[in-house]
């Protein structure tokens, strides 16, 4: 009995964790759409614009794993997990380059 309760609390762990990252990704995707929004849709708002769709991708990833978790689903979440690091990697690299183009105000 035990070890059925630790299983349940490891997926209520999981899925409160994947929680949080569908909210981390929100806000980050929020903070890059009031970038786009300050640049005036010219084509420096283009990256961050990427970046905060993906974002929401990954949002919308870790909220549907975290149902799954708290309908009882198992099974692996490989696909999730493979699909959010390659996601969080194009929103790093975006990011990286929207900095080497558009590197701050001057002063």
């Amino acid at each position: 009995m035990t070890n059925s309760i630790e299983i349940r609390l490891a997926a209520e762990r999981t899925a409160l964790s994947w929680r949080r990252t569908c909210l981390g990704c929100v806000a980050v995707a929020l903070l890059l759409l009031r970038t786009v929004f300050e640049e005036g849709w010219d084509p420096a708002a283009l990256l961050p614009g990427v970046a905060c769709l993906v974002l929401l991708f990954v949002a919308a990833s870790g909220y549907r794993r975290n149902r799954r978790l708290h309908l009882g689903a198992a099974g692996s979440a490989v696909v999730t997990i493979r699909s959010v690091a390659a996601a969080v990697t194009i929103v790093g690299l975006v990011v990286a380059g929207y900095v080497m183009v558009h590197p701050g105000p001057p002063g």
